[in-house]
């Protein structure tokens, strides 16, 4: 390491000093030239324990393989006009509220996995699917450039 005033190697212990605000690391000799910074004792904190997360429950009975059908929004219709149902009344059986049904009908929003499942043990209908999972291959494609890489870029360059 050198001393950042004279810039000769530092033998030996290394003192930091204070020099118009500047912190500089320097040798025995140069330590006169600022206020040597007082060695401050690092105090250990402790941080609080923290609380522990409550974690959210994972429902089982909902498979994640299942995906909504294509045209939820008209079999929900269809099966609540078949019952002579309205929309308030679809609602108020599955303890919804009436703007969150018009809007699953009108295909403006997708219902959340608790609604889907309200919804078919109401109606009576299956909404999901069985997904199968398609596996896409991909081949490690090495993006160094070889020698024989450089060598055609050059070439072209040249050209």
């Amino acid at each position: 390491m050198e001393c950042e005033i004279c810039g000769r190697e530092i033998r030996g212990r290394s003192f930091k000093i204070l020099v118009e605000g500047s912190e500089m690391t320097v040798c025995e000799e140069c330590k006169n030239h600022g206020i040597e910074k007082p060695k401050v004792p690092q105090k250990r904190t402790f941080a609080p324990k923290p609380k522990p997360i409550s974690k959210p429950k994972v429902r089982t009975d909902i498979d994640l393989g299942d995906e909504l059908v294509e045209n939820y929004h008209m079999i929900i219709r269809r099966e609540r006009e078949k019952r002579g149902w309205s929309q308030e009344d679809l609602a108020k059986k599955i303890q919804e509220k009436v703007s969150l049904i018009r809007k699953i009908e009108n295909a403006e929003i997708t219902p959340e996995p608790e609604v889907i499942e309200k919804l078919e043990r109401v109606l009576e209908v299956k909404l999901r699917e069985r997904v199968e999972e398609v596996k896409v291959e991909t081949k490690k494609i090495d993006l160094t450039p070889t020698l024989g890489d450089i060598v055609v870029i050059r070439r072209k360059k040249k050209s």
